[in-house]
């Protein structure tokens, strides 16, 4: 597939697929792009401050002389120009499965599971950067210490975010499933996309399958006081290391929640590593960090680079960001929380990191079905919160 001249993408303004876009660019690829549903504002912004080339109309001489094209999970499996495409006899793959024979043969380490995904996915590709490994990467949504969402310069490491979802509206593999990971971080488990999950068993299923398929000489970095994570763990055929607060093979003790972020002394089975200060928020992201430290550890860092690492970490965007002044007497955060779990860690991070300060949320439903399936865990997600529209 990198030998490929033209590549059309179609969706290119998701930040995922805008990332691959500039990375398939950057490869030598010429990257033509179509997305009727992209609104002027930060994405359509920065395809053309990267001199992408694409357009909002479609356009029948976008499939002149490809053999190729590239879809994101939200073109409808019915679009009118895929239907010319397959008239054609082009070839329609999802991103996932272009990222995965892209990277075949490569060392894959993934982040899946149903929260923490984009921040352990970008702490552990930061983690490794600037210790000099230089992963290629594709993660869900810009971290802020690159300049694009995805990299594809042919590293020996690929860092991805594994998404449990479907990979397109014609494939119901998971996106995941196409990347054959080495290292897989299976941080939650729990009910989501009831529009390809209709409960939580087919999750667990789903997640069995993706954990089942993990090679013997890899292994698998799940979080120790979950449950359901941890019957799933049990299906997996390689070394399984765990992490948590307070159990697992990596564990966090005298945590400090400070108006900058987290600070906590990193545990390995009993013995103690050091203090870890990052720029995240909230008792979630321990975990994260804690996830991201023991894949580092793994891949042959010291912790001395874990921690001058994560001291430079940026995070990433919607995650918990401070968008008001440091001095402002209003402090504005916006996260992307969009599952109830999410929501009520968000707001237990501002109680924490804000103590005796009024925590009034604004919040908007992300897509009917999830808001329709969740809606009993939504009556509790807020309750933390002064005051709630």
């Amino acid at each position: 597939l990198s030998l490929h001249d033209a590549l059309p993408i179609f969706g290119i303004a998701g930040h995922a697929m805008r990332g691959i876009a500039l990375a398939a660019k950057r490869r030598g690829n010429i990257v033509t792009g179509l997305d009727e549903y992209a609104s002027p504002g930060p994405g359509a912004d920065w395809l053309t401050a990267w001199g992408l080339e694409w357009t909002t109309q479609p356009d029948p001489r976008l499939l002149d002389t490809v053999d190729l094209v590239i879809i994101s999970g939200a073109t409808p499996q019915d679009y009118a120009m895929l239907e010319l495409a397959r008239g054609k006899h082009i070839r329609i793959i999802s991103f996932a499965e272009y990222l995965g024979d892209l990277t075949r043969g490569k060392h894959v380490i993934a982040v899946s599971g149903t929260h923490g995904k984009t921040t352990t996915t970008a702490l552990i590709t930061w983690l490794l950067d600037s210790a000099g490994r230089k992963p290629d990467f594709l993660i869900g949504i810009r971290p802020f210490n690159f300049d694009s969402s995805a990299r594809l310069e042919d590293a020996e490491t690929f860092v991805v975010e594994g998404d449990e979802y479907r990979a397109s509206s014609m494939d119901a593999l998971s996106k995941v499933q196409y990347y054959h990971p080495d290292v897989l971080v299976l941080t939650s488990a729990e009910h989501d996309h009831p529009d390809t999950f209709p409960d939580l068993g087919s999750v667990v299923t789903r997640f069995k399958e993706i954990v089942g398929q993990l090679p013997e000489s890899g292994h698998l970095v799940a979080w120790a006081e979950s449950k359901t994570v941890t019957d799933i763990a049990k299906t997996a055929l390689c070394d399984v290391i765990t992490y948590g607060l307070k159990s697992g093979d990596y564990t966090a003790r005298n945590i400090g929640f400070v108006p900058t972020g987290i600070e906590f002394d990193a545990y390995e089975r009993g013995d103690l590593l050091g203090r870890i200060a990052t720029p995240l928020f909230g008792r979630h992201n321990v975990l994260n960090a804690l996830a991201a430290t023991a894949v580092s550890l793994s891949e042959g860092l010291s912790f001395q680079q874990i921690v001058a690492g994560g001291a430079t970490f940026r995070g990433a965007f919607r995650r918990f960001n401070l968008i008001s002044p440091a001095n402002a007497r209003v402090t504005v955060v916006d996260d992307y929380a969009h599952h109830p779990t999410e929501a009520a860690a968000t707001i237990e991070a501002a109680k924490l990191h804000f103590p005796g300060r009024r925590v009034v949320v604004i919040y908007r439903p992300h897509t009917p079905s999830r808001t329709a399936a969740l809606l009993p865990e939504y009556q509790r997600a807020f309750d933390r919160a002064d005051l709630v529209y």
